[in-house]
């Protein structure tokens, strides 16, 4: 497999008001401290295609649609008197054109190096009866979401100039100036101190309790790189047993997130126990995305707005999976209840301001998840293009017939379970160390979390 030149088409770059000193939030300080050469902070997105698809309208397509993602073309410098700011990359955007004979699902991604690069990069696989497109983003960048409305502005784009339409101008009314909101949690002091109690509980649970790994992590250097650090495998439920697990949430009057979370806590005391490293009183946690999105974000470019909740099991609670479920089910009640969700931006903030701030604060903790879980809900379901009769997109002379994600993994965290539903089917996508996980290992987890999920 040989890579073809880089392209070198001329990015129409962007202008927006005082973006050339735009402040790191605290989110994005988080995420560009928990990256190193091991473990870089890089989230992807893979879609594979079969048929013909046209790559240098597809090239033109990323192009157009990334004109109005100012992030997504930008790196981060320190200044002397903001700190941390994003600043425009003078440089062509990334895209790896990769032709070869044989069928692969990726190509071997390069880690971003954000204070020297963009944070955005594309490798397009062309193979002899279809194409893969694999989207690599540094997690400063965006989040899953906002990674995600970006590819389907793409593909809407490419959709309109393979069959002979103008695309539009800007995806979606982008409003580039809404940049300066991002982050932005509406944690107000009144709602701080109406849920006051509720806070310290979750403020102490981060600071004091320790998590138990999947299994036992040697100690690694983490300034050596990693040329295994994205390894993944994936797999997908049938549509009938998909409608099957959506009824089942519905009737026992809990979210698919909750079940999916239930049998992620069952699927890891399993393999714990049968790998030979449980212990009844281990605590287990399993860290979940959470959108910060209102009706300001819904025009704004590619960028973080999410948080992250926490949810902590004994491993003695797993015993009982109805038990389980119900208790789930209450906590993300409560967790939506009394908004939980400022609880890690706010404790960022205040870890800013201490000596040291947010770097200091992530050397302290080796292990702070046991797994993340990253549901991504029905992607693409509102795009306006012809579908199959099973539900996949048809753009022009291609048929998109898989979508993958995956977010980072860290040092500690072993794995992360990216789940989204698309034509109809749900996709389990299971990103793994293989610093410290093998691959049997990896076939095995992700294999019983299937078994627990079909049951």
């Amino acid at each position: 497999m040989v890579p073809n030149e880089n392209l070198q088409i001329p990015n129409s770059g962007f202008r927006i008001p005082g973006f050339p000193l735009l402040p790191l939030t605290v989110f994005e300080k988080y995420m560009l401290w928990d990256d190193s050469l091991a473990y870089p902070m890089d989230s992807f997105r893979f879609l594979r295609f079969s048929g013909f698809l046209d790559v240098e309208l597809f090239e033109l397509s990323i192009l157009s649609v990334v004109r109005f993602q100012p992030l997504l073309s930008a790196r981060i410098r320190k200044d002397l008197r903001l700190g941390y700011v994003w600043e425009e990359v003078a440089q062509p955007v990334f895209i790896r054109r990769i032709k070869t004979s044989i069928t692969t699902r990726i190509p071997t991604p390069e880690r971003i190096d954000i204070f020297n690069e963009s944070g955005f990069k594309v490798y397009i696989v062309e193979e002899a009866s279809g194409c893969s497109v694999l989207f690599q983003f540094h997690h400063t960048v965006s989040d899953g979401l906002g990674e995600m409305d970006l590819i389907a502005d793409i593909l809407t784009d490419y959709n309109d100039r393979v069959n002979g339409k103008i695309p539009k101008e800007n995806p979606r009314n982008l409003d580039l100036s809404l940049l300066k909101l991002r982050g932005s949690s509406g944690l107000t002091l009144a709602k701080y101190f109406r849920y006051f109690i509720d806070t310290a509980f979750t403020t102490n649970q981060l600071l004091f309790r320790s998590p138990s790994p999947l299994v036992p992590c040697a100690k690694c250097d983490l300034d050596i790189p990693n040329p295994d650090y994205y390894k993944c495998i994936a797999t997908e439920l049938p549509s009938d047993i998909t409608d099957n697990y959506f009824s089942f949430a519905k009737s026992n009057n809990v979210t698919i997130n909750d079940l999916l979370i239930r049998d992620l806590f069952l699927t890891i005391n399993k393999c714990r126990d049968e790998w030979g490293y449980s212990r009844r009183g281990a605590l287990l946690r399993v860290t979940m995305p959470m959108s910060l999105r209102t009706s300001l974000h819904a025009r704004m470019p590619a960028s973080n707005n999410v948080t992250m909740v926490f949810l902590d099991r004994r491993s003695s609670a797993c015993s009982d999976a109805a038990k389980l479920l119900r208790g789930i089910g209450r906590e993300t009640r409560w967790i939506k209840r009394t908004e939980q969700k400022h609880v890690l931006i706010l404790s960022l903030r205040i870890c800013n301001l201490l000596p040291g701030g947010i770097g200091r604060m992530l050397r302290t903790r080796e292990c702070r998840a046991t797994a993340v879980l990253s549901n991504l809900g029905r992607v693409f379901e509102s795009l306006p293009v012809l579908r199959r009769a099973d539900g996949c997109l048809m753009i022009g002379g291609a048929v998109l017939e898989e979508v993958d994600a995956t977010p980072p993994i860290r040092f500690g965290t072993l794995i992360s379970i990216s789940a989204l539903t698309y034509a109809g089917k749900l996709r389990l996508i299971l990103r793994y160390d293989a610093k410290n996980m093998t691959q049997d290992n990896a076939d095995q987890f992700l294999k019983t979390y299937f078994n627990y999920i079909t049951q």
